[in-house]
C-alpha cells in the first residue's frame, strides 16, 4: 500500500556540531520533547515529499512548500498544532498527499506494471500543479500571512486580522460561496458592507455593527489583500486599490479620558483588600502618568531607566523612546518603586475587565454619552464612565491632561511616539478645563 510523509531538508543549525544535533535529538526522543531552538535552523527550509509504494521502494521528490523548522511537528511529519493557521496549512498538505495517492491508484489501475520514472513523472506533474495553484488558494494565504506576520506585528493586530478572517468565514458560510482572490472586487464590497451591517452588535439589541468598526475591517482586510499580491498570491490588483468602500469612519469621535481630579481618585483609591486590583490600578495610573500603550509597559526593564528617563524601543512603532520623569510624569516615580521595577505580568484582555471594576469602586461614574451609526442610522451609547475604561484610555488621558496644561503637541508626540500628529489634533480642546481656560481671558 502506497504512503506518503513529509520531511525537512535541512532542519538543523549549521552552526551547530553534528555531534551536539545527535546528542540532542536522541535525549528528545527519550524524554518525549520537543527539539529546542538552539539547534534548529532559523531560516526557512525546503518540504521534502517521500512517496513509498512498494516496499523498500521510495522517491523524494521536493514540494512547493518552504518552512521554519521550530514550527513543524518532527514526530507527525506535519506543521505544529499550536501554530497560528496550521488547520489550513496541514489541509494543504493532506489535499497534496490525497491527491498524489489518488492519481497514483488510478495509474496503477491502468497500467499492471510500472516503473519508477513513470511514477516520477506522475509525483512531479501533481507538484508542478501546485505551483499554479499558490495564486489562487485563499486558505494558504491567509495561515501564511498569520505564521509570517506574528514575528512582525503585535498580539493586538493580529487579532484585528483574525477577527475580519472570521467574518469573511461567516460571509462565505451565510451565502454558501467559497470566496477565491477574484472574488473580491465592488460588488464583494458593497455586499460585504451590507452582510456587516447585519451583525449582532455589542452595544445595542439590535443588529449591525457601527460604521467605524465596518470602515476598520474593510481596511484591514485591503490591506491583507495588498500583502497577498506583493506575496505573489494573486494578480487582483483592482480588488484592494480600487475598491471605494460606502461606508465611513465618522470623522471626530468623542474622546474618553479622565480627568485629572478622576486620575487621582482612582490613585488614592484603597484597593489593599483586593491586590489583584490594586496591581491593574497602578498599572493603569502608570499608563496615564507616561502616555505609553500596553504592550510597551508590560515590557518595561528596569535596565532601561537610568533613574530620570526611561529609554526603550516601542514594540509597535520599532522607534526609540524617551520618557523623562519629570512634573507630571514624575507621579509615576513612586509606581515603579512600589513593584521594585518589576511590572507583574497580565494580559490586555483581563487588564480591561479589572479596571471597569476598579472605577466602579472608585465611582467613576460621570454619565457619558457617545454618538456612533450603523449605517445610516445613530447609535447613542450611554453609560457610566467607568465602563468606557481600558487600557488606551490612560494614554488618551495623559494626551489630555498635557493638552489643558500647555505642553505643545510637538512635545507630546515625542512622548507619545504617535506616527501622525493628526491623530493628536483630535485631542485639541477635548477637556472641558482647557475649554474654559482658552475662554477664560476674552
Amino acid at each position: 500500500m502506497a504512503f506518503i510523509n513529509y520531511y525537512l531538508d535541512k532542519p538543523f543549525s549549521p552552526h551547530v556540531a553534528k555531534e551536539k544535533v545527535k546528542e540532542v535529538v536522541a535525549e528528545c526522543a527519550v524524554t518525549n520533547k520537543p527539539y529546542p531552538k538552539t539547534i534548529l535552523n532559523d531560516k526557512q527550509t525546503a518540504l521534502y515529499l517521500f512517496f513509498t509504494f512498494e516496499k523498500g521502494s521510495r522517491i523524494k521528490i521536493k514540494t512547493n512548500y518552504r518552512i521554519l523548522p521550530e514550527q513543524w511537528d518532527f514526530k507527525k511529519g506535519k506543521y505544529k498544532s499550536s501554530l497560528r493557521g496550521s488547520l489550513e496549512l496541514n489541509n494543504e498538505l493532506d489535499t497534496l498527499s490525497n491527491t498524489l495517492l489518488k492519481q497514483y491508484s488510478k495509474l496503477k489501475d491502468d497500467n499492471k506494471v510500472l516503473d519508477q520514472s513513470e511514477i516520477q513523472k506522475l509525483l512531479n506533474a501533481a507538484i508542478n500543479g501546485k505551483v499554479t495553484a499558490k495564486p489562487n488558494t485563499l486558505t494558504k494565504a491567509r495561515a501564511d500571512f498569520q505564521i509570517k506576520k506574528q514575528q512582525v506585528l503585535t498580539e493586538g493586530t493580529l487579532k484585528e486580522y483574525r477577527t475580519i478572517f472570521k467574518s469573511l468565514d461567516d460571509y462565505q458560510h451565510t451565502k454558501k460561496i467559497v470566496l477565491t482572490f477574484q472574488s473580491f472586487n465592488q460588488v464583494f464590497f458593497n455586499d460585504y458592507e451590507k452582510f456587516l451591517l447585519d451583525k449582532v452588535n455589542p452595544y445595542k439589541e439590535e443588529r449591525g455593527l457601527l460604521n467605524d468598526t465596518i470602515a476598520k475591517y474593510c481596511a484591514t482586510l485591503k490591506s491583507f489583500l495588498q500583502w497577498a499580491y506583493e506575496n505573489k498570491y494573486h494578480n487582483n490588483v483592482d480588488g484592494f486599490s480600487k475598491i471605494k468602500t460606502q461606508i465611513k469612519r465618522k470623522s471626530k469621535n468623542e474622546i474618553v479620558a479622565l480627568t485629572e481630579d478622576e486620575l487621582f481618585q482612582i490613585l488614592n483609591h484603597d484597593f489593599s483588600e483586593n491586590p489583584k486590583l490594586e496591581k491593574v490600578r497602578d498599572l493603569f495610573c502608570f499608563g496615564c502618568f507616561t502616555g505609553q500603550r500596553f504592550s510597551d509597559i508590560m515590557r518595561f526593564n528596569q535596565d532601561d531607566f537610568d533613574g530620570k528617563k526611561w529609554n526603550f524601543v516601542s514594540i509597535k512603532t520599532k522607534k526609540n523612546t524617551m520618557i523623562p520623569f519629570t512634573g507630571f510624569i514624575a507621579n509615576a516615580l513612586p509606581i515603579m518603586k512600589k513593584f521594585n521595577y518589576l511590572f507583574p505580568e497580565i494580559s490586555n484582555q483581563k487588564f480591561n475587565e479589572y479596571l471597569k471594576d476598579i472605577g466602579k469602586a472608585a465611582k467613576i461614574d460621570t454619565p457619558v454619552r457617545i454618538i456612533r451609526f450603523s449605517g445610516v442610522s445613530e447609535v447613542q451609547i450611554r453609560q457610566p464612565k467607568h465602563e468606557f475604561m481600558s487600557s488606551h484610555m490612560a494614554r488618551r488621558t495623559f494626551v489630555t491632561l498635557m493638552l489643558e496644561k500647555g505642553i505643545p503637541l510637538t512635545v507630546i508626540q515625542k512622548i507619545t511616539q504617535h506616527s501622525d500628529i493628526r491623530t493628536l489634533l483630535k485631542y485639541e480642546g477635548h477637556g472641558e478645563n482647557a475649554l474654559f481656560e482658552s475662554l477664560k481671558n476674552t
